[in-house]
């Protein structure tokens, strides 16, 4: 019975969200619960706004709804840049394990010849 060795990219993605985990704890936050907050609190003033929207649409109404706007697009640039960062790493962590399975099942392979 032979063990695949993925250990140390398991171990190396471990560190890394601990790491992660203390920036935010040092930040006194909660992390992307704050953007995700903001975000379905945008949407559902959207949604209150679009609702309540009668046409012709007045200049405060529209002045309310840019606001809404923009406000919903610093909210996602904001969590897309916390996200960017942990994509990459979990795809460079996903080409380690696949990296150290192929290295495993070809040393098996030339074991076995």
């Amino acid at each position: 019975n032979t063990q695949i060795p993925r250990g140390a990219p398991i171990v190396w993605l471990h560190e890394r969200i601990l790491d992660e985990a203390k920036k935010r704890e040092r930040m006194n936050t909660c992390g992307l619960l704050k953007e995700i907050y903001r975000i379905e609190k945008s949407a559902r003033h959207m949604n209150e706004l679009i609702d309540s929207i009668q046409f012709p649409v007045g200049e405060e109404k529209e002045e309310v709804v840019r606001r809404r706007v923009e406000e919903l697009g610093i909210v996602y640039g904001a969590l897309k840049n916390e996200l960017d960062p942990l994509e990459k790493q979990v795809r460079e962590v996903f080409h380690r394990i696949v990296k150290s399975r192929t290295e495993w099942l070809d040393s098996i392979a030339r074991g076995s010849q």
